[in-house]
Order: C-alpha cells, then structure tokens, then sequence
C-alpha cells in the first residue's frame, strides 16, 4: 500500500515493456490487471500462523517464472 501511487503508475507509462508488480505486505490473494500491468499481491509463508484462511486468502506463497520475452507464468501455493 504505498501513498504514491499515482508517480508509481506514471514510472510505468514511461517504461511501455514494464508488465508486472509484486506485493504482499497484506498478506492477501489478489490480482488485476490495469493499463495492461499485472498487479498481484500473494499471501504470506506466515500465513500457518492464521490456523486457516484470512479473508478468503489460504495459506500459501506466489510462485512466478520469468520468460526473456517478457512474458510470465504465476501460480499460488496452499500449504
């Protein structure tokens, strides 16, 4: 969750091939796409500590594989 937002979003027009941002502060499954950047914020390796979901979200990691095309592959984790 950053307050700047609007200059990280700004950074990406500039930068047309950028096409993916990772988070997961909030320890929450999510994942948009917006101006053709996928966004995804993944769980938490912690999460066993919830002795069950949290709003939704199973405990559990993202696991992403890069291509040198630019493309990427991500897939989550439940443990």
């Amino acid at each position: 969750m950053h307050t700047t937002t609007s200059k990280i979003i700004k950074l990406f027009y500039k930068h047309p091939n950028f096409k993916l941002c990772l988070s997961g502060h909030i320890h929450l499954r999510e994942k948009l796409v917006y101006n053709n950047v996928t966004y995804i914020c993944d769980g938490a390796v912690s999460g066993a500590w919830w002795e069950g979901n949290r709003r939704e979200t199973a405990p559990g990691f993202g696991l992403i594989d890069l291509y040198s095309d630019g493309s990427f592959d991500e897939r989550y984790i439940n443990y």
